[in-house]
């Protein structure tokens, strides 16, 4: 059992729920910690004065106490950014809430996932770039996950044969060509030379960069530039979840 006593470690709140008489129930994630559970007693009523610092999403710095049984309270937040801006965007709020979910649900508790932190933390502040589609920015988080985790498929070329295909299917075995797999894009999602290098372009840009490729996207058609980064985003997020099982 980890050792009675104070702790502080940075990181974000995932998401938050009363307990008790005027409590909150936080699940955060942390950097050196990983997943975490904190209670905040008295926090929804400000006996406790942690200000805005249990609102979901907020960044900052947690000091905690971890006491005889092993339960952690908060006790103090120095908040490092808000990102109050999601609230003003509500297409990337709902995106925020449900990458909270997916790593609740697919992230060890205790245990240090600091490379995924630092992939939230900036494809969440990437969400307030108004040029990039929040579709493109869930792409590149789960994708750069994937890579995080060993999981990625080469976009590049065919699983099978090696080949660069002008068009291949996203499967459960990597992408695969017409030529080795004539039928699999009738059941699978299929994309174009074109749309998979967009789509590896995005996931490998640095956060500074993607604003100003966007720009340079505008005024093509729709399914050059925006539809494709959906669809990879649901093949990326079902192979995180087979992978986390």
């Amino acid at each position: 059992m980890p050792r009675q006593g104070l702790l502080s470690a940075s990181g974000t709140v995932l998401s938050r729920r009363r307990a008790g008489e005027g409590g909150l129930r936080l699940t955060l994630l942390l950097k050196g910690q990983g997943l975490t559970w904190a209670s905040a007693p008295g926090a929804e009523r400000g006996r406790v004065r942690l200000g805005g610092g249990t609102e979901p999403f907020v960044w900052g710095v947690f000091g905690l106490y971890r006491g005889r049984s092993g339960g952690l309270y908060m006790n103090s937040v120095d908040v490092a950014k808000d990102m109050l801006f999601l609230r003003r965007r509500p297409e990337a709020l709902r995106l925020a809430v449900s990458w909270s979910r997916l790593l609740t649900r697919l992230l060890m508790a205790g245990h240090p996932a600091d490379d995924v932190l630092a992939n939230l933390y900036w494809n969440m502040t990437l969400l307030a770039a108004p040029e990039v589609p929040v579709p493109a920015v869930h792409w590149r988080f789960l994708r750069r996950w994937l890579v995080l985790w060993g999981l990625a498929p080469d976009l590049t070329r065919c699983a099978r044969c090696g080949a660069r295909p002008e068009r291949a299917a996203w499967t459960e075995e990597g992408l695969l060509c017409p030529d080795c797999a004539p039928d699999a894009a009738r059941n699978h999602p299929a994309f174009t030379a074109g749309e998979l290098a967009l789509l590896l372009r995005v996931a490998e840009s640095s956060v500074d960069a993607l604003p100003r490729l966007f720009g340079s996207l505008e005024g093509r058609r729709p399914t050059e530039g925006r539809e494709p980064f959906a669809v990879a985003a649901r093949c990326a997020a079902s192979l995180l979840e087979g992978g986390a099982r």
